[in-house]
């Protein structure tokens, strides 16, 4: 959600070795119980708990690290993640290889964040306003990261950050109950070739970061406080990105008040940026289409298969170039009802 310097600065020091915490450290800072698979270089939490690792910097300088205690730094050597059946972890994984994240049922099988709002904006521990895009829920920094079957709850920051980086969501819910503003609950970043399939979203920020080429299909979006369902750009670093849906659905009556509900808005920055949705069901009498705040920003694409019902097609911010067409067509209408 910030402007270019900040996701320059994210992107280099993600190509940073990671210092990781070993698998001994995490079942001495784990309240709960792990099992360890040699073979398959599999991790299961079988019974719920706390990740806590004492040694951070707390220093109060250290916005990176200093409130990673729930954080574990994945070792290379881990291959495979289980979270267990009625199995809920407070934990956050930062991860710089190849790797599953899974669980055992998508109901039952909960990651954890914390259930303090605004919690990187000095609402943790130490009372620190953080950098929150550091303080991911899921955070690749190399490899391929997947994700499938299970739930993330309350996440500090954002829930899955892989910015220039591949990550494959399946079949997850993502879900911030806590309610309030600026939770930075942002939904999914992924790098060229990402996908997300089969997922449900009730994130208070930015849901999908249309930042990289990544196809999206089958997934629900409701629309609570602060919530935008595709998020064209913070900065230039969106420049000629494509993202494609199918089967996207958006419910709720809530969103971002300050882009007037806007489904698809552009915050700030020069940037070209192309989405194309077939199969697309809106029902948020309270929002608008699109949200283009600065002359900046182009907005390309097409929207097919369409049943919207929204309460108007833009309001404040129409300063940016929409092409978008919708239903073959370049009216800017509230409504639209086709197939094809």
């Amino acid at each position: 959600m910030k402007k270019i310097s900040i996701y320059i600065v994210v992107f280099l020091i993600g190509m940073l070795p990671m210092f990781s915490q070993s698998i001994s450290e995490l079942k001495k800072n784990y309240s709960g119980k792990i099992k360890w698979i040699e073979k398959t270089k599999t991790i299961e939490f079988v019974k719920s708990g706390v990740v806590f690792f004492e040694n951070k910097t707390g220093t109060g300088k250290d916005l990176e690290n200093d409130q990673k205690n729930h954080f574990w730094t994945v070792p290379q050597e881990v291959k495979n993640i289980i979270i267990g059946n009625n199995v809920t972890v407070t934990v956050a994984f930062q991860t710089s290889s190849d790797i599953m994240i899974s669980g055992r049922d998508r109901k039952k099988s909960i990651v954890y964040g914390t259930d303090l709002q605004q919690w990187a904006d000095a609402n943790n521990p130490g009372k620190q306003n953080l950098k929150e895009w550091h303080y991911s829920q899921f955070e690749n920094r190399g490899g391929v990261m997947s994700i499938k079957n299970l739930t993330v709850l309350n996440p500090f920051s954002y829930f899955v950050q892989g910015f220039g980086h591949v990550v494959h969501v399946k079949s997850c819910d993502f879900i911030d109950d806590r309610g309030g503003n600026q939770n930075h609950s942002d939904g999914f970043v992924g790098g060229n070739g990402s996908t997300v399939d089969d997922c449900y979203f009730e994130a208070g920020d930015d849901v999908f970061k249309a930042y990289f080429d990544y196809s999206v299909s089958n997934c629900t979006i409701k629309m609570v406080e602060n919530a935008v369902p595709i998020q064209l750009g913070w900065g230039n670093y969106s420049n000629g990105a494509v993202c494609n849906f199918k089967n996207l659905k958006i419910i709720g009556d809530s969103g971002r008040g300050a882009t007037d509900n806007a489904v698809i808005d552009g915050r700030a920055g020069k940037f070209t940026v192309t989405i194309n949705i077939d199969g697309l069901e809106v029902d948020n009498q309270n929002a608008v289409m699109v949200s283009l705040w600065d002359k900046t920003m182009t907005l390309n694409g097409t929207i097919t298969n369409a049943k919207i019902k929204v309460k108007q097609y833009s309001k404040r911010r129409t300063a940016g170039v929409n092409n978008l067409k919708i239903c073959d067509s370049v009216e800017q209408k509230a409504n639209y009802d086709c197939k094809q």
